[in-house]
């Protein structure tokens, strides 16, 4: 004779369940946070978004009594396009579990403000992935839905990217025509790095992106990676514990930037997730045992409304700004599904002031 479905130890007890959710799978990034605080600018409607920028000088030298001026018409202003980028989470739940089930105050917790939670914090993992990442079209790597991120913006238009692809234009706009206005600096280091992330590594990444007052204010990097830095920097002790400002992030201050880490930057340590996104990087081939392939943004933000260098364009209507799209029935029985929306891109205005790094080994 088969067993029963309860035993006398289940029939005379009651289950206790923990009245919370313990978050076992999101991990934690700054750059869209700090967008949101600081950098956020609204798209109030239109088919694009268009940032302009000079990219040489007037005409002009010395003269001497009697010279005929140059006064050629040059062309010193030109712009960026980009066009606004749409992303959604699913949320789907049966009527019976909504209306009968789980209708409090017998259930433990809100399933339909949990389930809600979760596609929040599944849109930021989204974001914050594709931030680092391209929005183009590559042959077999088509992201023309997806931001154009750092990996897009942040390249020469001749070396490969941590991705080895190659970015010849930015917004619709060809490197090579702008007289390098487009193109992030170089200095002493080049963005493969390729080894250790000492102080001369550092150093020359940092002061490459110095022009006049402009100073990098951010440096986001692996965790990993912010070991290696810690690592190579405690003997000599010249960081010091900090805060950004902006959003609290706990860092390490190198001269005027704070360095704080992304456990969403690609590395070794990361994960090519097919729900929200790849940030998985691997060794290069004859990398030391052991080493990392991390990577580091090295950024600064400006100032804030029109001054920012980098801004997060969210479209004006709320429904795209983490909104819900309310319960749809679309089908012959009671399950329902709406979407968290998200409408925007970001956007680069000055290059030359930022850089990105990779395959930072040790």
């Amino acid at each position: 004779m088969a067993e029963p479905n309860l035993s006398e130890l289940d029939t005379a007890t009651v289950k206790e369940i923990m009245p919370s959710l313990a978050d076992n799978f999101f991990k934690s990034g700054p750059i869209v946070r700090y967008c949101k605080e600081n950098r956020m600018k609204l798209f109030e409607g239109g088919t694009s978004i268009q940032e302009n920028f000079i990219f040489r000088p007037m005409k002009g030298a010395f003269y001497q009594k009697g010279d005929q001026f140059d006064i050629t018409k040059r062309q010193t202003k030109t712009g960026m396009t980009f066009t606004m980028k749409k992303a959604y989470v699913n949320v789907t739940e049966f009527l019976e579990d909504v209306e009968i089930e789980l209708r409090s105050p017998h259930a433990v917790f809100d399933q339909v403000k949990t389930d809600l939670g979760n596609a929040a914090l599944t849109m930021s993992a989204i974001l914050e992935i594709a931030i680092v990442k391209h929005g183009q079209a590559l042959a077999g790597d088509d992201r023309t839905p997806a931001f154009n991120g750092f990996e897009e913006a942040l390249n020469n238009g001749v070396d490969a990217s941590y991705q080895g692809n190659v970015f010849a234009s930015y917004g619709g706009q060809p490197r090579a025509d702008v007289n390098g206005a487009l193109t992030p600096p170089t200095g002493a280091v080049a963005a493969n790095v390729a080894g250790p992330i000492n102080n001369h590594v550092l150093e020359q990444s940092y002061q490459s992106c110095v022009i006049g007052e402009d100073h990098p204010k951010l440096i986001i990097t692996t965790s990993r990676c912010g070991g290696f830095i810690n690592e190579n920097y405690q003997p000599i002790q010249r960081l010091v514990d900090t805060k950004e400002p902006v959003i609290g992030w706990p860092g390490i201050q190198f001269k005027a930037a704070t360095i704080i880490e992304s456990q969403y930057m690609p590395g070794v340590d990361g994960v090519n997730d097919p729900d929200i996104g790849n940030y998985r990087t691997t060794p290069a081939a004859g990398a030391p045992a052991g080493s990392g392939s991390e990577t580091m943004l090295i950024l600064n933000p400006g100032g804030e409304g029109d001054d920012a260098y980098f801004r997060l364009h969210i479209a004006a209507s709320p429904k795209f700004q983490f909104g819900f799209t309310g319960w749809k029935v679309g089908r012959d029985d009671t399950q329902v599904s709406g979407q968290v929306l998200f409408g925007g891109n970001f956007l680069i205005r000055c290059p030359r002031l930022m850089r990105f790094l990779f395959d930072i080994r040790s």
